[in-house]
């Protein structure tokens, strides 16, 4: 079967479903209080995903990455830019500090053009690359979060076991 466009962009629903330690839908939907089969028809993007599922996965799953995942392919995330990428952290960190250093830079550029409190023909092309700066700068704070989200819960959470009977 081809992955669509949809089931690519909902597997981060399977993956953190096996990351939080449940290898079946069945075990899953216990602690979701979904069925199975709406379990699924979620991780293949058959249906289309609520902010409430979302954050009832999240929830669930002990991963709050979910929801960062879900705001960068929802319809408003993808108008905006939002973009959930997962980065190895030494490659995230020095991206930071990249952008750390210039962060001084673009914001006195900012301070200077909004003095007068208007953006003139003059100042446009300094005031598009200080937002295009932010997006990111913003881009790279989410992948800095996405990384320790997904991590976070791993070190609280006891080896993957199929143990949602008891829970």
């Amino acid at each position: 079967m081809a992955t669509t466009a949809a089931s690519a962009t909902q597997s981060y629903l399977r993956d953190a479903r096996l990351q939080a330690g449940y290898a079946s839908r069945d075990t899953a939907a216990i602690k979701l209080n979904y069925s199975p089969e709406t379990i699924g028809r979620h991780e293949r993007g058959d249906v289309p995903v609520s902010p409430d599922d979302i954050i009832r996965y999240a929830e669930g799953y002990q991963r709050p990455d979910i929801m960062l995942r879900y705001c960068a392919s929802c319809p408003v995330g993808k108008k905006t830019g939002k973009r959930a990428v997962d980065r190895d952290l030494p490659w995230a960190a020095l991206r930071v500090s990249q952008r750390l250093q210039k962060a001084k830079e673009i914001a006195d550029k900012l301070e200077s053009i909004a003095d007068d409190g208007i953006v003139d023909h003059m100042e446009r092309a300094d005031f598009d690359t200080a937002l295009a700066f932010l997006r990111s700068l913003e881009e790279t704070i989410t992948d800095m979060l996405l990384w320790a989200m997904s991590r976070e819960t791993e070190k609280s959470r006891p080896a993957a076991t199929e143990t949602a009977l008891v829970k």
